[in-house]
């Protein structure tokens, strides 16, 4: 149980963290202090949703998995955003518009994350 655990969030993590950078440098974010905060940002938020999408695969219904993930998701992007917009003050930084690099970046990841649940491929 535990190798399994271990490999599901570091599989999770892995392909969110390729994802969302490439969605950030498409939004121009290239310094190393921008990728840092990328990366930091999803070692925080990732795990947690990852924990709670679990649990709930564990313990409800079939029917209700999407739009429990779809609320967990909500949050990421919210505390994600909030994140960005944070740093966004920092005119060095250049986050132009951090609430839409949060939600392209969760949605591109989460729908990576569905893809590969589909198909079955990891």
């Amino acid at each position: 149980m535990v190798i399994y655990l271990i490999r599901m969030f570091g599989i999770s993590l892995a392909l969110t963290m390729v994802t969302e950078l490439a969605i950030a440098f498409l939004f121009g974010l290239r310094t190393r202090k921008n990728v840092l905060l990328v990366v930091l940002v999803n070692v925080l938020t990732n795990p947690s949703a990852v924990l709670c999408n679990w649990l709930c695969r564990l313990y409800l219904p079939y029917y209700s998995r999407v739009p429990v993930q779809l609320v967990i998701e909500a949050a990421v992007v919210i505390v994600e955003a909030f994140v960005y917009c944070c740093f966004a003050r920092d005119e060095q930084r250049q986050i132009k518009r951090p609430v839409l690099l949060a939600l392209t970046a969760n949605g591109c990841s989460w729908l990576l994350g569905v893809l590969i649940g589909v198909l079955k491929v990891l």
